[in-house]
């Protein structure tokens, strides 16, 4: 890859900087595009030396321009043109300055590339615009407008009142008779109009020139913001804001219609001068101007809101069939003048890719609807209620590939609208980003990983085909999207040592800067020893985190994603009774806690918790009462999170407590839960199982306790495996109530369980 390609693939704020090095008088940018491979394979820094190798490069040089006169458009043409007769003129005599100044350039064009890179290397993901090249950008836009106002106001302005005197003079001459004044007085009067208007067709072409740059730079900003807008549905925090760039577009193009409505003046003043190529040359500059409205017109009309589900999923671009969805687009060219009254209409997978079995969608009653000017919005038009629905009726149930490639299918919707103002006329259309269509939400797991790849990978936003041929992913990439999953719904992010783990899931061995990732390793084959992949494992776990365990996630009290070997090097120099909280490796939606115990320095992990079991009692009460039945002896070994926080210190302000009941006259005792794990001594350090038992927590009087003592002894500790029975209860209450209960029933149910 050239230098110049590489330059031109920098990020927004670079190219600013880039675009700063060249000028008219040394290289213009048009000249330094063009001619970009011979430039860089000169060795200028020997010529600037060699007067003989200068004078040989200049030559060249000037060949090479003539050369793209000839088969270049117009506007090309004319820098060309223009560079070739100043650098005659500046470096004819002294070619080793031309010399030196393009050495200079490709120097400081290196020193922008290191700059690039070293801001890659610490920000893999181009984040939010930096507020100096939104001032830049600004300050450009109001230099050019300022520029034009004085054009109109004072130039033309002296124009048309010279004009309008040499009108009255010669129609008065033609008139009287004798004449009052001669020819040459007359001729005398045109040179000065041509004079004016030369001046001012001066100052238009270099306000042009600006502006020609000035769309380039709000092409650019387009392109950041659709790539910006990319990683933010996927996760990213990035800045999203059409403000500024509507602010931007929008002086741009009253900018483009002054010029419009000044050079047909201008043209107009050309009636005396018939065959004068100066009405050709305005004219060409109209061409010209007409051709910047109609480019920034094109790329003003974007979609703000990509299409997304309300319900069940909230995640955009995964959309189920017959079931609602909504998007908005906006025209960034916010003039009420020109802006009124039009229609907007939709149609879905315009031009279809040549896939086979790619499916058909129509989206039934299909209606246009009106931009509206609506205050600190903008120009928009919200499309609600639209439904997708299926078309073709292939049969794809016996056909594993074709059900796989539903989830790498994508599709898009173009919005279309008609510009028309003063005798300018256009079509626009805004095309959304490429969506995954299907038909239960239960399959809006495999859709994401969809699209979180193609958001987060894709070089052309339109393009359908991605999958054909899916590109691996950068672990430095990847791994920035996958932090963003948590980061987006919850206050924590992952952080290396996380991301470490799931990077050596993902590349085998942990991973360094150069890793990559296949698109089938994350999200179609699946883990080895598992029955699932690794995305769908993820996944599961983010959910989990963010329906259940999204307060003590925030804290950072998860450790989460942590191997086993990795707890036992991390628990093991551990006073006993630490604990840490990891997710569960083998087990979809889930999490376990390992701790040391007070003996033998072992670590123990408990039985999973999956998101039923968090979903009937949380999981700061299961750690705040659970208790571990080891010969006879039941303790909580819950004591200090890693690395030393007790664990009431830890969690203690998300434990809940329950007030005394009244009901009916009666007051009941509160109740806790105590989650119990029976362990054997034969057992692995990794293989606890878990119950739940259910026992008061407020301390009972002395015949009270007399009564659940008594109770308690009927039950064979040693025998009884509380693992087989979850969820058993056992209310007692204060004594004033012991004469409800029916002791003798009692009494049966707990032989009952004797006898088990």
């Amino acid at each position: 890859m050239s230098q110049w390609e590489s330059l031109s693939q920098l990020p927004e704020q670079f190219q600013a900087l880039l675009l700063e090095l060249y000028n008219e008088d040394i290289l213009p940018v048009d000249v330094r595009q063009h001619l970009a491979t011979w430039i860089e394979s000169q060795d200028w820094n020997h010529a600037e030396k060699d007067l003989s190798v200068a004078r040989q490069y200049f030559c060249n040089l000037l060949n090479k321009c003539n050369s793209c006169t000839k088969r270049n458009q117009m506007a090309l043409k004319l820098n060309f043109r223009k560079f070739k007769q100043k650098a005659e003129t500046l470096y004819q005599e002294n070619p080793q300055k031309l010399a030196e100044q393009i050495h200079h350039i490709l120097q400081q064009e290196q020193q922008i590339l290191s700059e690039a890179k070293e801001m890659e290397s610490r920000h893999q993901v181009q984040m939010p615009m930096e507020t100096s090249q939104n001032a830049d950008t600004e300050q450009s836009v109001s230099e050019v407008k300022k520029d034009i106002w004085e054009i109109i106001c004072e130039e033309v302005k002296i124009l048309e009142e010279q004009m309008e005197e040499f009108l009255f003079t010669y129609n008065s001459v033609c008139r009287a008779s004798p004449p009052k004044f001669s020819d040459e007085y007359f001729q005398t009067k045109r040179e000065n109009l041509k004079s004016q208007l030369d001046k001012i067709k001066h100052k238009i072409k270099e306000v042009l020139i600006r502006m020609e740059r000035l769309i380039y730079v709000l092409h650019k900003e387009l392109d950041a913001w659709i790539k910006r807008q990319m990683l933010a549905y996927i996760g990213s925090s990035t800045d999203t804001s059409l403000d500024n760039l509507e602010s931007w577009v929008t002086k741009t193009m009253e900018i483009i219609f002054y010029l419009r409505r000044l050079l047909p003046i201008l043209h107009s003043t050309q009636c005396v001068h018939d065959g004068d190529p100066a009405k050709t040359e305005i004219q060409n500059l109209q061409d010209e101007v007409d051709n910047m409205a109609r480019d920034l017109l094109r790329r003003s009309f974007v979609v703000e809101k990509q299409p997304a589900m309300i319900n069940p999923s909230k995640r955009a671009l995964v959309l189920v069939t017959k079931t609602q969805f909504s998007a908005r687009v906006r025209l960034l060219v916010n003039l009420e003048e020109c802006c009124t009254k039009m229609k907007v209409s939709y149609v879905i997978d315009k031009n279809p890719p040549d896939i086979k079995g790619y499916r058909r969608f129509n989206i039934p009653e299909m209606k246009e609807k009106t931009l509206t000017n609506l205050p600190e919005q903008g120009l928009v038009v919200d499309f609600e209620g639209l439904k997708l629905k299926k078309l073709n009726s292939g049969d794809r149930r016996n056909d594993k590939g074709a059900r796989d490639s539903v989830f790498e299918e994508l599709h898009r919707i173009t919005f279309i609208t008609h510009f028309e103002h003063e005798r300018l006329k256009i079509t626009l259309e805004a095309v959304t980003l490429p969506f995954v269509v299907i038909s239960n939400p239960n399959q809006s797991t495999r859709a994401w990983a969809s699209v979180l790849w193609f958001n987060l990978l894709s070089e052309d936003p339109k393009d359908v085909t991605f999958f054909c041929k899916p590109r691996d992913a950068p672990w430095t990439l990847l791994a920035n999207a996958i932090s963003w999953q948590f980061s987006c719904c919850t206050q924590r992010g992952l952080n290396e040592k996380q991301l470490e783990m799931l990077g050596e899931k993902l590349c085998g061995t942990v991973p360094t800067q150069k890793s990559t990732v296949k698109w089938r390793k994350f999200s179609k084959d699946k883990m080895k020893g598992f029955s699932f992949t690794f995305w769908v494992w993820f996944d599961a776990t983010v959910k989990l985190v963010k329906e259940h365990l999204q307060n003590i996630w925030n804290d950072g009290h998860v450790m989460g994603f942590v191997s086993r070997s990795e707890v036992n090097s991390l628990l093991k120099p551990k006073q006993p009774g630490t604990f840490l909280l990891r997710f569960s490796e083998s087990i979809k939606e889930a999490i376990t806690y390992s701790w040391v115990e007070p003996y033998g320095k072992l670590i123990h992990s408990v039985a999973p918790y999956t998101k039923k079991d968090l979903s009937i009692i949380a999981l700061t009460e299961i750690i705040r009462n659970y208790q571990l039945i080891q010969e006879n002896i039941q303790d909580n070994p819950l004591q200090y999170l890693y690395p030393d926080v007790p664990r009431d210190e830890a969690f203690g302000k998300y434990y809940k407590e329950i007030d005394d009941v009244t009901l009916k006259g009666w007051q009941y005792v509160k109740r806790g839960s105590v989650i119990v794990s029976r362990r054997d001594a034969a057992e692995s350090p990794f293989s606890s199982a878990s119950g739940t038992l259910h026992l008061s927590e407020t301390p009972l009087s002395d015949s009270a306790t007399s009564e659940a003592d008594a109770c308690l002894d009927h039950m064979d500790m040693d025998g009884l495996d509380l693992g087989d029975f979850e969820n058993l209860e056992i209310g007692l209450m204060l004594p004033e109530v012991l004469e409800e209960i029916d002791m003798e029933s009692l009494d049966s149910e707990l032989s009952a369980l004797e006898s088990c």
